[in-house]
């Protein structure tokens, strides 16, 4: 059962260790540097490795994908129905104890394209669409054992683009249409061994943008249309081996933005359409070698956003058109030199949700239209003074200082768009780290659930919407990660897994 908001809280003092430090941070504490757990202090004794811990949740037309571990079969791939049935074994890739550890799973059309390991071929692209007959290894790239471990699956119109290393080329960008005779490498870049090792895979329209080394002008930026002749570098930014480095490459519209360092301005925002006179330095937002370091790059309303330092607001909340005029400060959410420090950017509920601090409280969220005036703190229940105050006055004596959380949601992280809403998980001085929601009215943020009850964590994440129901994992009140169902009617309630202990 979960706690909804108002219900009485557990016992003080439940779950209040090991949800932070885990029994192995503190047994490390303990034995290396003579700590122990101040007295008063509650926690959860060790106990036997949970299996059955939902991972790479993904939704395949009605039903949900997942990998379990169920102490039997190792870690395999399992599917979903019904959020009142236990999930079911797909497919045992690799029998007995071991598991085939399927990853990185993606949408391909149809179906759903993974890495896995048959204990045979090694790590290797597989395939499924939903049924145990219809999951079959794709290709053996690496014949033998070894692996040759596709990773950054991207699909690209009726091709799957990804990275591999076939034992010959290193690792080099590969296609497949999801059958054997169509899996091949796409380009040798930077023949040898050695590979040019491609990532970040980011589709604009009917390209893929992604950071390569030819092994002549070091990592810099490459675009493909999924052929061998349309698979070229971009623009060399940074003449000579050292290459530019791009990275956080982000998609807003038809345009590419992402971080490079050309050498003289230091690590700043550029964006490109895929043609050398197209691929450009937006601004020079701090002029000299240290560069403005942009992070935190994510698309809203045409623009992009993304946090940066100037050299006089510190690292603030900034957006662009893709032109210098058109580059701005949003808002110095920290005034004057100190960092507001904007993180987990996300498009929701009609704005720009993140978390950031104002240095008079605690991380909370934020929620911006994109001007100075429309960039706020999300409305909380309590403000932080009186949080502090209302987590002091519960403080027994012989206590260390409470935690300074914030009734409303400290801390916010594993923010998702979800509908009109925005899901995340966030830190209350009574609840622990627990779901939350936000939809951007007036009414602000509010607790979704108390699936740990009492100030115990249950870290949700994971959210993946399958139809009407929500998917997530999250700990429950014996602190063992599970999967949670939202239903259409707004009950959240734990799915059955397989048995959880060998």
């Amino acid at each position: 059962m979960t706690r909804r908001p108002g219900e009485p809280p557990a016992p003080a003092g439940h779950g209040r260790w090991p949800r932070r430090l885990g029994a192995l941070a503190l047994a490390a504490l303990t034995a290396l540097a003579g700590w122990a757990p101040p007295a008063g202090a509650q926690w959860r004794p060790p106990r036997a490795r949970p299996v059955a811990v939902p991972v790479n949740l993904l939704a395949l037309d009605e039903r949900l994908l997942l990998s379990v571990d169920d102490g039997e079969h190792g870690q395999e791939l399992w599917i979903l129905d019904a959020p009142d049935r236990p999930p079911h074994l797909l497919a045992d890739i690799r029998p007995g104890a071991l598991g085939s550890h399927p990853s990185q799973p993606v949408r391909f059309g149809r179906q759903a394209c993974f890495a896995a390991n048959d204990g045979v071929s090694g790590f290797e692209l597989w395939c499924t669409d939903g049924t145990a007959g219809g999951t079959r290894r794709v290709a053996d790239i690496r014949p033998g054992p070894d692996d040759s471990v596709p990773s950054a699956l991207t699909p690209l119109a009726e091709r799957l683009l990804f990275v591999a290393d076939d034992g010959r080329h290193g690792f080099e960008l590969w296609t497949s249409d999801g059958t054997e005779g169509g899996t091949r490498l796409l380009k040798d870049l930077n023949p040898g061994a050695a590979g040019s090792n491609p990532r970040e895979l980011v589709r604009v329209g009917d390209r893929v943008f992604f950071v390569a080394d030819d092994g002549r002008h070091g990592a810099e930026l490459w675009v493909t249309d999924g052929t061998p002749a349309g698979t070229r570098a971009v623009r060399d930014l940074r003449p000579g081996p050292v290459g530019a480095m791009p990275a956080r490459l982000t998609a807003v519209d038809s345009q590419l933005f992402f971080v490079a360092d050309d050498g003289r301005h230091g690590p700043e925002l550029w964006v490109s359409d895929g043609t050398a006179r197209g691929t450009r330095l937006v601004r020079d937002i701090l002029p000299g070698a240290a560069g403005s370091r942009p992070t935190s790059l994510a698309a809203w309303n045409k623009r992009l956003y993304f946090a940066a330092d100037d050299g006089r607001h510190g690292i603030e909340l900034w957006t662009s058109n893709g032109t210098a005029a058109g580059t701005r400060l949003v808002r110095d959410l920290h005034p004057g030199p100190g960092h507001g420090l904007p993180a987990h950017l996300t498009a929701a509920a009609g704005g720009l949700f993140f978390a950031a601090s104002d240095g008079a409280g605690p991380v909370q969220l934020w929620r911006s239209d994109g001007s100075a005036a429309g960039t706020r703190l999300v409305p909380q229940p309590m403000a932080p003074a009186q949080a502090r105050a209302a987590l002091a006055a519960r403080q027994a004596p012989g206590e260390d200082a409470p935690r300074q959380t914030v009734p409303g949601g400290e801390v916010p992280n594993r923010l998702t768009a979800d509908g009109s809403r925005l899901l995340y998980a966030a830190l209350d001085a009574e609840y622990g780290y627990e779901l939350w929601t936000a939809d951007g009215s007036a009414a602000g943020a509010r607790l979704l659930a108390d699936l740990a009850p009492g100030p115990a964590d249950s870290y949700p994440h994971q959210f993946t919407r399958v139809g009407p129901r929500l998917y997530f994992a999250a700990d429950d009140a014996q602190g063992l990660t599970t999967l949670w169902c939202e239903e259409p009617d707004g009950r959240i309630q734990a799915v059955p897994l397989p048995n959880r202990s060998r």
